[in-house]
């Protein structure tokens, strides 16, 4: 016997075989306030828009088909390359054909082993070994050949796919000792008894989270393939968190340390740190598709801007610039008016025409104030001594909101119903004929109007009537 058939026979009699459910269950928990919490809040999201949550598991499905393989190290990954493919941007496919032609044919095959699994899951059926022969058949659709440490060195050979291995697998871990996985004539019948667990009741009845560790937890222990042990076991995972919450596990290349170990804990007997880890991943999951949803539901950038952007265009394609200049030149125009019809000599007479500043409210909602606050037109006549008396009148100036071509820019005389009217288009582009004889009778009206208020006032003020 070589030292090599010996080593071997050690290895295999170190096998030390995964626990019954009973056992497993016993000595482990779930989190399921986290859950329910993380769960119900996606499913309150998600009512508003069934598409956009079917595109977000989608996301999830990628992102943990194209980590698997990079956790075996098929190929490496970073986090921008992993949500570049995973959410399909515009240079995914670009930056997954920089990788090489094997690693699409790769991704494709994992792809294509989570669209199994889901469809499994779907199905609604116990996990069977055809099954996961299959599922083996699916990740490794896209390999050819595994690599074998032999006693002269690596080599490549062919991988069988949807077999059990007929040579032994046991591996060199990282931290430089040998693992041990269920010998060759041992494999068929651990892997009845794997299906037998999670076929049992206890198993059928328990958290989706703990169902997935289990299950991954024995198929890794086995170690059943000659090789894509690893993805098998995620991809079966997922199988009970599809069947629960319609997403698979996304385990990222980053987690590979953390994964490890927590498979390394399991192996000395403490179950609950890989139970924490995947359900950690789990949760990871829940709260990307979430989010994913919140994000997409969301109203794009580009849309916001384009509504805020909107805002500043009145329904007839004037800015609100525009407007404001159109109510200034009109208000110009009309004192203007106002001094023109009191162009007399008027020695007993003061008077002050001007526009100003004036902080002022408009009670009509589809109206408002000129944006610069110059919108009060004021004239104030006043008569001398001892005639004395004031009269002051204000008008308004009140704006279109939304302005079209045939909306009226308004004067409004105080808290009267009195007040002028000039339609935008009679103003903009230019000041139309019409109106600028409106303006001036209208600067003549108020003149005769504030003057024979003055004359009344000024005649109560001398206590006489003539």
């Amino acid at each position: 016997m070589t030292e090599t058939e010996v080593n071997i026979h050690v290895l295999d009699a170190a096998y030390k075989p995964f626990p019954t459910f009973e056992e497993w269950a016993s000595r482990t928990s779930v989190d399921t306030v986290r859950w329910d919490r993380y769960y119900s809040r996606l499913q309150g999201d998600s009512e508003r828009s069934p598409e956009v949550l079917s595109r977000a598991r989608q996301i999830a499905k990628r992102a943990a088909a194209l980590d698997t393989g990079a956790i075996e190290g098929l190929y490496d990954v970073d986090r921008g390359f992993t949500y570049t493919v995973a959410f399909e941007t515009s240079a995914w496919e670009a930056a997954l054909a920089g990788k090489g032609e094997h690693v699409r044919s790769l991704f494709e095959a994992q792809l294509h082993a989570y669209d199994y699994v889901l469809d499994l899951a779907t199905k609604a059926e116990p996990i069977s070994e055809a099954a996961i022969r299959a599922l083996h058949e699916e990740v490794a659709r896209a390999q050819e050949t595994y690599r074998v440490i032999t006693p002269v060195g690596p080599q490549e050979q062919v991988l069988p796919k949807g077999q059990y291995k007929t040579l032994p697998n046991h591996v060199r871990t990282r931290k430089g000792s040998d693992h041990s996985y269920a010998p060759v004539d041992v494999t068929p019948a651990e892997m009845a008894r794997l299906v037998r667990e999670m076929r049992s009741d206890a198993f059928l009845s328990a958290h989706p989270a703990l169902q997935a560790a289990y299950a991954h937890y024995g198929l890794v222990v086995i170690h059943p393939f000659a090789d894509g042990n690893g993805r098998v076991a995620r991809a079966l995972a997922s199988a009970f968190t599809y069947r629960s919450i319609s997403m698979p596990i996304v385990i990222l290349s980053e987690h590979k340390n953390a994964y490890l170990d927590a498979l390394e804990s399991a192996d000395s007997g403490a179950y609950q740190a890989f139970v924490d880890f995947i359900l950690a991943r789990s949760l990871d999951t829940i709260k990307l598709v979430d989010e994913s949803v919140r994000s997409a539901i969301a109203p794009s950038v580009e849309e916001s801007l384009a509504s805020i952007n909107s805002l500043y265009i009145t329904k007839g394609g004037y800015t609100h610039d525009q407007v404001d200049e159109a109510g200034k030149l009109l208000l110009n125009a009309l004192m203007a008016a106002v001094q023109q019809a009191f162009n007399i000599a008027a020695p007993k007479v003061n008077r002050n025409f001007s526009i100003q500043a004036s902080g002022y409210g408009v009670p009509t909602p589809t109206y408002r104030p000129p944006m610069t606050g110059m919108g009060l037109l004021q004239v104030v006549l006043i008569s001398q001594p001892p005639a004395q008396a004031q009269v002051a009148r204000q008008y308004f100036l009140w704006l279109p909101r939304d302005a079209a071509g045939d909306d009226d820019i308004l004067l409004m005389l105080g808290n009267t119903t009195d007040q002028f009217s000039a339609r935008m288009d009679e103003v903009l582009p230019s000041m139309s004929g019409v109106l600028q004889i409106r303006i001036n009778m209208f600067g003549e009206r108020v003149v005769r109007e504030t003057l024979a208020e003055l004359r009344d006032q000024a005649q109560k003020a001398l206590g006489s009537r003539r």
